[in-house]
């Protein structure tokens, strides 16, 4: 199975262009401890204080001229959500307070695809993925069974950030990440990177790189991105391979 990337954007743990990402993912810096939070160009100014870090970054990395205009079939995928501020929430009834309606919808695993669906005008039907540990590689999957059904091109945008304090005993600190991808079934003369994406099985004879459990797959990706290897990445049940065009 085959998809075509013809766009990317990501922000990792403050790292927001092509040469920072390229010197971590040679090992030449480290992510940075604090970062501060972008601001979706396209976004209303009035109404960016609203948006959580969550949905700043996921905003943000969405910001392709290509796709704001578009009206683009979007998979948003995340394992968690936004959780701090469902934390937040269960923290507020625990103490009897009145839950904020604008909170309580703003928390729902498709607001941040919501949102950006009424910034940019974009009427298309959305899905949104939770799969755990499988979450990154399983929107891939669903992106690439919508661009195959279409015959069109599809965004996809995977965002997850470290967990609150609250929830430490479940999983180790991890940084913020976020990546946007335009990706279509067909090559084209914008494609910059083809993913291979192929159940285990069927590359148990390749050399792979097994990602470890603390390393989350998106995390992989980005680094064989940038540095531009062609390693595979095995996940639970697929394994990925990048082609640089």
């Amino acid at each position: 199975m085959k998809l075509y990337i013809n766009k990317i954007h990501v922000w990792l743990n403050g790292l927001n262009d092509s040469t920072s990402l390229n010197s971590w993912a040679n090992g030449d810096i480290e992510l940075p401890n604090t970062y501060a939070l972008p601001k979706p160009a396209y976004y209303p100014k009035t109404q960016l204080r609203r948006l959580s870090p969550f949905s700043r970054v996921a905003l943000h990395c969405l910001d392709m001229p290509q796709v704001l205009t578009a009206s683009l079939p979007l998979i948003f995928a995340s394992r968690h959500g936004d959780l701090a501020k469902t934390v937040k929430l269960i923290k507020d009834s625990a103490s009897g307070e009145d839950l904020s309606p604008t909170q309580f919808a703003l928390s729902v695993h498709n607001a941040t695809s919501g949102l950006f669906g009424i910034a940019t005008k974009n009427t298309t039907a959305t899905t949104t993925i939770s799969a755990s540990k499988n979450t990154f590689i399983e929107g891939l999957i669903e992106a690439l069974m919508q661009c195959q059904k279409n015959h069109e091109e599809v965004l996809y945008c995977y965002c997850d950030f470290d967990v609150p304090d609250e929830y430490r005993q479940y999983e180790e600190k991890q940084p913020a990440r976020c990546i946007a991808l335009l990706l279509s079934a067909v090559k084209s003369k914008e494609t910059l990177v083809s993913i291979d994406l192929s159940p285990n099985s069927t590359l148990s004879n390749k050399k792979s790189v097994q990602s470890k459990q603390e390393t989350p797959p998106c995390i992989d990706f980005i680094r064989h991105m940038y540095c531009q290897s062609q390693e595979n990445i095995a996940c639970k049940n697929y394994t990925l391979s990048l082609g640089f065009h």
